[in-house]
């Protein structure tokens, strides 16, 4: 190797390692950005305190999330069947959503996940339109979805 070679590499080598440096630096203040500093700088043991909203207090219709905020109301029944059920009554503002994607997707699936957990996956046969709609559930998931969807009133 001739000598200007062996400079190239020593060159191609050192920006490589400043561009990867430099790039975990930025990763490194881009994650800082995401967290909050609740006063008076770095925290203990220089841990920042984040902030995550809690994504799976929800239910989720495919990628449509439901939360208190979004059910006017919510009744658990049973069928004639004996199986539970949860009528539920939501928002124009969540059920016109849940509209246009059941419209988009018939003949797909739709998973059902309450509070992060998938409970059901069903075909798509027609648009659920309107506010009204009853979910058909176990005894455990129709009481799980109406603790997590129910307004505490204390």
């Amino acid at each position: 190797m001739t000598r200007n070679n062996m400079a190239l590499i020593a060159a191609v080598t050192s920006a490589a390692a400043m561009s990867f440096w430099a790039g975990s630096e930025f990763r490194k203040a881009q994650y800082d950005d995401v967290c909050l500093d609740l006063g008076g700088g770095r925290n203990p043991g220089q841990y920042p305190i984040c902030v995550v909203e809690q994504q799976n207090a929800a239910l989720w219709l495919g990628p449509i999330r439901v939360t208190q905020n979004d059910v006017v109301e919510l009744d658990l029944q049973r069928g004639e069947d004996g199986q539970s059920q949860i009528r539920l009554e939501l928002t124009p503002e969540i059920a016109s959503p849940l509209a246009a994607f059941t419209e988009q997707s018939i003949g797909q699936k739709l998973d059902i996940r309450i509070g992060g957990q998938l409970v059901n996956s069903v075909h798509i046969a027609d648009v659920i339109q309107g506010t009204n709609f009853i979910l058909a559930l176990s005894k455990t998931q129709a009481e799980k979805l109406e603790k997590l969807l129910t307004r505490n009133t204390n």
